[in-house]
């Protein structure tokens, strides 16, 4: 399997979606998913795990995490980055604190599904809103994304044939 060196995972808890706005470059003021980089011999499940309990606070055992594939990332035509693509799906008993929370990577905050999906929404990562549906369907894809600045110009998904 390919190691990849960023992780994304899109947080769902009672019909919402746990959201991040951005305070660092890329997409700076735009909400995304929660992710990072992978770090020395991490596995991608771990480093994601990590990277949701460094910027959220959730425990691993307040969540359950599904591989949905992962993101070819790239700008003008040049690769950037794979990106594994995770859904955390919070346990229904957790308690969350009450949101906005102010955080290092920016501001937490839920949102109701079908804002975030909303075709008048502009203020999600235009890469994390194509692929939500198929992430939320829990769907295995690689996904294509071409951007010209912070603009998408192509996106495409695959399935994954086993062995990927």
């Amino acid at each position: 399997m390919t190691k990849r060196r960023y992780n994304l995972a899109v947080i769902r808890y009672r019909g919402t979606l746990l959201l991040l706005n951005r305070l660092k470059k890329p997409y700076t003021g735009l909400w995304n998913g929660i992710g990072g980089k992978n770090e020395g011999d991490e596995t991608a499940e771990m480093g994601m795990r990590r990277e949701i309990f460094e910027e959220t606070g959730l425990n691993q055992n307040q969540y359950t995490l599904y591989n949905t594939g992962w993101l070819d990332w790239h700008i003008d035509g040049e690769f950037i980055a794979g990106i594994d693509v995770f859904l955390a799906e919070i346990k229904e008993s957790v308690q969350l604190p009450l949101y906005p929370v102010g955080t290092r990577e920016g501001i937490l905050q839920l949102f109701d599904e079908q804002w975030v999906l909303s075709e008048e929404n502009y203020g999600i990562v235009a890469d994390l809103k194509v692929i939500l549906p198929e992430v939320l369907a829990k769907n295995v894809k690689r996904y294509y994304t071409d951007f010209h600045g912070e603009q998408l110009i192509a996106y495409e998904a695959f399935p994954i044939e086993e062995g990927n």
